[in-house]
């Protein structure tokens, strides 16, 4: 088994996380939208190997070449306009999500959803740690400003389930 098909193997098993970091980076957008960004990052990576016959990166940075390709894809083509499908039934979250800068979005999601530590999502968006870090801190920051719900008053009827009841 040569190199390439040990790239083209381990895309293929990459390919799953990719897709649910495109669909979450458009917040709520298009699917199919999310799918297609996500196929250019993936022939965007097939391109680079093919000529050449070597793997773009190290055996043990291919996830992270690929993400990065991807966030180079994705920040190109959301720059001109993404569709975006918000409506009321998605969750807060999904409108926070939306809401963010499309950089600390990105951040965000890859340390939490994809797990990345702070020097290689530094490395995917082409800033440096610090840069990682504050991106970080504002969008969790504005996350948690949707948690910040108002107190119920003193003298409301406390309810175990607040929205659950049993009707018979």
């Amino acid at each position: 088994m040569g190199k390439s098909e040990d790239f083209c193997e381990t895309l293929e098993k990459l390919t799953p996380g990719l897709r649910r970091y495109a669909r979450a980076l458009l917040a709520g957008g298009a699917d199919e939208w999310a799918d297609t960004l996500a196929q250019g990052a993936i022939q965007l990576a097939l391109q680079e190997t093919r000529p050449k016959e070597t793997l773009p990166c190290e055996t043990g940075e291919i996830r992270i070449c690929l993400y990065a390709a991807f966030t180079h894809v994705a920040q190109r083509k959301l720059r001109g306009g993404a569709p975006s499908r918000l409506s009321l039934r998605h969750p807060v979250i999904i409108h926070g999500l939306a809401d963010l800068p499309l950089e600390e979005r990105e951040t965000l999601l890859l340390v939490a959803l994809e797990g990345f530590s702070y020097e290689e999502v530094a490395r995917i968006t082409g800033g440096d740690r610090s840069l990682v870090l504050m991106r970080l801190m504002r969008a969790r920051a504005a996350l948690t400003a949707l948690d910040q719900r108002p107190a119920a008053p003193a003298n409301a009827p406390h309810r175990s389930a607040g929205h659950l009841r049993v009707v018979k």
